[in-house]
């Protein structure tokens, strides 16, 4: 019984094979004759010719001609002269007339100091003065009388000469004693003494004059110094413009050398502009020709304009350029600005020749543009030479190159990738 089992169990599993062979192998003949017929019945594709892409661009015509590059700087404002009005005296402040911030004029008056000290060293320095100039007039009232007794000193001395003859002849013929003689002698010597000593005298007139002219001359300085301080009690602008600081209040007592008031001139104001040296260069070549051209010129953000003056002849501590002074105009009536204060600036340099303006957008690599040449780019090498700002407020780049003439169409659209050739629509 057992051994009619097995072999059926194992004839079961034999045919179950055979029945999972057969449909796979089914299903493999259907799906390649299914494949079969799709590639059959397809359609037959054909070879696609591939076109050349053409890139949409702007262009602009251009034409060289001589512009005026411009480019953005900022400047500080600072003046060229600023005085720190200072006072040598030793008295108490009795005014002080202005504030900071205010704008004085020149000559106006600042600060009040006190003047009685001072006022009476001027009445001292006068009395002094007049003491000399009274003493003077007493000298040369003295000289003229002593030259108008010349005559009678000469003339005594010469009548005790003659006396003296006289009693020198009598001696000899002993008609008068030895003592006679001594006292004719005596009053003969006498007299020629005081004709020398009136002749010494008139003699040192010249010099007590001198003396006495100079002791006037220094009286008379000492009471201008005196005068002097007197005018110094009254502090004055010495130019128009804003008070920078006041450092002084009335009751305040001064001291040599002490600074009172600070005031900037307003026809000192300017505005220092650190330039490169590129740009240096030009701005030299501009204040050392003989016959310059238009000013160089400088506008702030609010329209006020300055002009070049100079440069400065080093360069500063932490600084690659030399410094630029534009000097403000103040005849024009606009305000000026604060001194110290740092503005922007638009600056017009020299007039340069065969140039071209671009906008940004046209400039690869800061140094090549392309033109459209029957619909290919061709790049142009250039020279960037400055920047400008157009009337209608649009930004420009000046450049140069031999290659640019009049007419040339150049792109104003900034592809990603320009290459020499590459196929371009103009629009």
């Amino acid at each position: 019984m057992n051994a009619s089992v097995k072999p059926l169990a194992q004839y079961l599993r034999a045919s179950e094979r055979n029945k999972r062979t057969v449909v796979a192998a089914g299903f493999i003949v259907v799906a390649a004759l299914a494949s079969a017929t799709i590639f059959a019945t397809g359609p037959s594709p054909t070879a696609k010719v591939r076109t050349e892409k053409s890139w949409p661009v702007s262009v602009v015509m251009v034409s060289p001609r001589t512009m005026r590059p411009t480019f953005k700087g900022y400047g500080r404002v600072e003046s060229s002269n600023l005085a720190n009005i200072r006072t040598d005296l030793i008295a108490e402040v009795s005014e002080v007339l202005v504030k900071e911030g205010d704008w004085v004029e020149r000559g106006q008056l600042l600060v009040r100091l006190a003047n009685a000290e001072v006022s009476l060293r001027v009445a001292e320095r006068k009395a002094d003065l007049d003491q000399h100039r009274a003493t003077l007039r007493s000298i040369e009232t003295e000289y003229d009388l002593q030259k108008q007794t010349t005559s009678h000193y000469e003339s005594m001395r010469q009548l005790a000469q003659n006396k003296l003859n006289r009693h020198e002849e009598l001696m000899e013929q002993r008609l008068i004693s030895q003592a006679l003689l001594d006292e004719v002698v005596s009053q003969a010597n006498s007299a020629a003494i005081a004709y020398q000593t009136h002749t010494r005298q008139l003699a040192d007139f010249p010099n007590r004059l001198a003396g006495q002219r100079a002791r006037i001359a220094k009286a008379n300085a000492l009471l201008g110094r005196a005068q002097l301080d007197l005018t110094k009690t009254s502090v004055v602008a010495p130019f128009a413009g804003p008070v920078l600081g006041v450092h002084v209040a009335p009751g305040d007592r001064s001291n040599l050398g002490m600074t009172l008031v600070e005031v900037a001139d307003a026809e000192g104001f300017e505005v220092r502009v650190q330039v490169p040296d590129s740009v240096a260069d030009g701005f030299q070549r501009h204040l050392r020709a003989v016959t310059p051209g238009p000013d160089i010129s400088a506008r702030t953000s609010s329209g006020f304009t300055m002009k070049l003056v100079r440069l400065s002849s080093r360069v500063r501590e932490g600084q690659s350029g030399l410094d630029a002074f534009f000097q403000v105009n103040v005849a024009t009536g606009e305000a000026l600005p604060a001194i110290g204060r740092v503005i922007d600036l638009e600056i017009t340099m020299p007039a340069q020749e065969n140039v071209v303006a671009l906008p940004v957008q046209s400039i690869y690599e800061n140094n090549r543009i392309y033109e459209v040449v029957d619909k290919r780019l061709n790049a142009i090498e250039v020279e960037r030479i400055g920047e400008l700002q157009t009337p209608d407020g649009h930004y420009r780049v000046l450049v140069r190159s031999p290659q640019l003439s009049g007419g040339k169409s150049i792109i104003t659209t900034q592809l990603p990738k320009p290459i020499t050739g590459l196929l371009v629509e103009a629009t």
